[in-house]
């Protein structure tokens, strides 16, 4: 698959205008808002990793490429693992698998926080790499460190009772597993464009959750005034 700038603006326009807004208009709770905030969100980081390209090109200045660069890499390594594990244990209403969730919240934050750091303490590399970018950074232990990061972001949509949400956990396991496999090193890259695209899913949960509120609401009013 081959990427550029004009590909991840694309796919970020796409899925932070369409799927983002879309999903965010569906929001009701605040115990909804992380998990249907997420497509925007990950929309958004795709329109930063096009200017991540840019600054690679020198195609606008390094010092706003180097900022691009840094968003990227601290929402991808430090955010994400932190915000995943909350919204989706927020969003389950069973309380059985929510108890099995909040371990993974905990850990997402911790795994956050070390990254953090990692890629704010130390300098973090960006290189184009055969129409990838490679982002290289600190951290030490990187299978350990892979592994639990993608314990902590797909493990509470596994888990979720909802069945999209579980979709969405599913395909983005499949997503980050294949990338592992092809491209190892860009494997930032590839798999957050995947599960930007892939989070049509949380949309498809909203918009069947709504319409089973409206059902309901419609089946606690009973039957309109004047029908048989």
């Amino acid at each position: 698959m081959c990427f550029s700038p004009q590909a991840d603006f694309t796919a970020g326009a796409a899925v932070a205008g369409v799927v983002g807004v879309q999903t965010l208009r569906r929001v009701r709770v605040r115990r909804e808002l992380i998990v249907g905030a997420l497509p925007l969100l990950l929309g958004i980081h795709q329109l930063v990793e096009g200017f991540v390209w840019l600054g690679l090109r020198g195609e606008i200045s390094p010092r706003l490429g180097d900022i691009a660069k840094e968003t990227y890499i601290v929402f991808a390594h430090a955010i994400l693992p932190a915000l995943v594990p909350l919204g989706f244990t927020l969003l389950e209403p069973e309380r059985r698998r929510a108890r099995w969730m909040w371990p993974l919240v905990g850990l997402g934050v911790l795994l956050g926080m070390y990254l953090l750091w990692q890629v704010t303490a130390y300098p973090v590399g960006a290189q184009l790499q055969a129409r990838c970018i490679d982002y290289t950074t600190h951290t030490p232990n990187d299978l350990f460190i892979g592994v639990l990061y993608v314990a902590v972001s797909c493990g509470p949509a596994l888990m979720s009772s909802r069945r999209y949400l579980r979709w969405f956990g599913m395909v983005s396991l499949v997503g980050v597993i294949a990338a592992a496999l092809v491209r190892v090193d860009e494997l930032t890259s590839l798999w957050c464009v995947y599960v930007a695209l892939v989070s049509v899913f949380i949309l498809e949960h909203f918009r069947r959750q709504r319409a089973s509120d409206a059902a309901l609401s419609r089946s606690a009013a009973g039957p309109e005034p004047g029908a048989t």
